[in-house]
């Protein structure tokens, strides 16, 4: 398997992305204390066939279940005690896979005083990423077909990233500690955005209409 490796870091934030080419696997091993805060794990099968590994915490997969062959997304609150995490993915030939860490040390009040640009990117790449998941709605970067079993409404997404519909859930208290500005540029973005999920769709329904294999749609 070919690895690349990014290592983005700052002090309220650290993000290592790995991703690798090809059958074979790869296994990040990090310890965890209160110091390091929460923890943003997102696995993903990008391409291809593959599977997943996690030890070291109780924390569920909190993507949506639809999902959970493709994507993996844990939230890891701060420990009171060090403890050692560790996540694995394995790949068949031809696949792809990705695997996403970040560490907030501390809330993220002035994001361009606080994050570089290649940092706050990936932060934005990794928060949109996991809220689809949350929503059912596969990564942008997953290449094989997934169903979306029903695209999220704008008022679920507002919720999410700026509400508090989720007020005690592990993804409320995380996005807390992000920068409110962006959260509702990241937002606003996804608002923009959420028709091309519903156009693909229906473009995929309208090309099989067009072959036969489908019933017209009503």
């Amino acid at each position: 398997m070919k690895l690349d490796q990014v290592e983005l870091r700052s002090e309220v934030l650290d993000i290592r992305i790995v991703e690798g080419i090809g059958d074979g696997s790869f296994d990040l091993e990090f310890d965890v204390s209160r110091d390091d805060g929460y923890v943003l794990i997102l696995l993903e099968i990008l391409v291809g066939r593959g599977d997943f590994l996690v030890q070291g915490f109780d924390e569920e997969n909190s993507a949506a279940a639809s999902l959970r062959g493709r994507q993996r997304v844990y939230i890891v609150r701060p420990a009171k005690a060090a403890r050692r995490i560790a996540v694995g993915i394995f790949a068949a030939v031809d696949s792809k896979v990705r695997a996403t860490i970040a560490c907030f040390k501390g809330e993220i009040v002035d994001t361009p005083a606080e994050l570089t640009f290649p940092l706050c990117r990936a932060l934005c790449k990794l928060l949109v990423a996991s809220s689809l998941a949350w929503m059912g709605i596969p990564s942008p970067d997953i290449l094989d077909r997934v169903e979306i079993s029903s695209p999220p409404s704008v008022e679920r997404m507002r919720q999410l990233f700026i509400g508090t519909d989720a007020i005690g859930s592990s993804q409320n208290e995380l996005l807390a500690l992000v920068d409110p500005s962006l959260r509702s540029a990241i937002l606003d973005v996804m608002e923009e955005t959420m028709w091309l999920l519903d156009m693909r769709d229906q473009l995929h329904a309208a090309a099989c209409e067009m072959v036969g294999c489908c019933p017209p749609s009503n």
